[in-house]
């Protein structure tokens, strides 16, 4: 009979964890969730806006004027909108398993061209204001997004 106190002979590893994966395709799908994110966000905020702002009777073209108009309004959509590049990055950086900030910054500058984009085609140019004030966020909060991930990766989950 062998020694009672001795430790199992098996081999002792660490788990592998969750794979790496390709950071192009992270990117891709951290944008795609920022996309995703912001029309479904935008769509449910907009609708809400335009509920609270017709009890006077006015027209569409009336409410789409206020909306366009209102700097409450635009900051509360701005606000989103940055929440959801935000989730873009995190689930990007997730997605990755490395580079976590690195993706994040990719979905942030891409997040950014396609404002940009976005903005330059827009029927109603939005304030100076509102277009300077989420150039400077954009790329940022894709950053909390990958942060918040590194901290999750370095809490062990």
């Amino acid at each position: 009979m062998g020694n009672p106190y001795t430790p199992p002979g098996a081999p002792v590893d660490d788990p592998s964890g969750p794979p790496r994966r390709s950071s192009l395709a992270a990117i891709g799908v951290g944008f795609a969730t920022d996309i995703l994110a912001t029309l479904v966000f935008s769509t449910i905020f907009g609708v809400a806006a335009a509920a609270l702002l017709s009890s006077g009777g006015e027209s569409l073209e009336q409410l789409a004027d206020m909306m366009d108009r209102a700097p409450g309004l635009q900051l509360i959509g701005l606000a989103g909108g940055l929440c959801c590049t935000a989730l873009g990055g995190y689930v990007g950086a997730r997605f990755a398993n490395h580079s976590e900030y690195a993706t994040a910054f990719a979905i942030g500058a891409a997040s950014l061209a396609f404002g940009e984009v976005t903005m330059m085609m827009a029927s109603v140019p939005p304030e100076w204001w509102l277009r300077l004030l989420s150039d400077a966020l954009v790329i940022p909060f894709a950053l909390v997004g990958g942060h918040l991930r590194m901290q999750q990766k370095m809490a062990g989950a």
